[in-house]
């Protein structure tokens, strides 16, 4: 039990203490550094607050790409953070490339509505609502209390909302999104170095991943104009 318990120990500490590293270097205003020490912590497992600080080592060193992506990554596990929230708004503000097409506000509010908790949040409130929503409509039937089909009706609307919001992230995250990591990139016509360039990408340009071809990848810009650019060009999201 003893060696069980040290070994449990000696998988935990190294990250914890990679975290705590980082925030010496963030501190020290060594950017570079505090994302190298995060990046180790990560190896733990994903962890929002690794991410979110990453993102802010990544941003202060100039990579405002990294800095979306790691934020963005840090919303999908604590998606009510508002210092999340707030980053990365902050840093999209100064990407190049501006998005042309806006949600409409009737969009925003739905999105921001199924997006109130995280996937996993989302799904297990989901199974636990329905479960107590039948046990609540097995007692109406039995004993006929209005209270029971109160609760079985309340429970059935926050089990359809978990799962409105769980399908929701299962979208975004099979939409396949990427960030641009470089500072500038060329997208052409097709998978290859001679095809023509029909648009250009900065850093921090979020994008769908429409299709991969070797080191190639088909992505599409929100206001659905895309081109074909080299993997290294760009990171996935999830």
């Amino acid at each position: 039990m003893l060696m069980n318990l040290l070994f449990v120990v000696a998988l935990v500490l190294p990250p914890v203490e990679a975290f705590n590293h980082g925030n010496q270097l963030y501190a020290q205003k060594d950017y570079a550094g505090a994302a190298k020490s995060y990046e180790q912590a990560l190896q733990a497992g994903p962890n929002a607050r690794v991410y979110y600080n990453l993102g802010n080592a990544m941003f202060k060193a100039g990579h405002v790409g990294k800095a979306v992506l790691d934020y963005r990554r840090a919303r999908y596990l604590d998606p009510r953070d508002p210092d999340v929230k707030a980053n990365l708004a902050f840093a999209r503000s100064f990407r190049v490339d501006k998005t042309p097409v806006l949600p409409s506000p009737f969009a925003a509010m739905m999105g921001a509505a199924l997006h109130t908790l995280s996937h996993r949040e989302a799904a297990t409130g989901a199974a636990v609502a329905f479960t107590l929503g039948a046990l609540a409509l097995a007692l109406w039937i039995v004993r006929r209390w209005t209270a029971t089909l109160v609760a079985a009706i309340a429970f059935a609307a926050v089990s359809l909302w978990c799962f409105a919001s769980q399908q929701a992230w299962a979208a975004e995250v099979a939409a396949h999104p990427a960030v641009v990591i470089v500072p500038e990139a060329g997208a052409g016509s097709g998978p290859s170095d001679d095809a023509k360039q029909i648009l250009q990408v900065h850093d921090g340009t979020e994008v769908r991943i429409r299709e991969t071809r070797g080191d190639w990848l088909l992505i599409q810009l929100p206001g659905g104009a895309g081109g074909w650019i080299k993997k290294d060009a760009v990171e996935r999201v999830y």
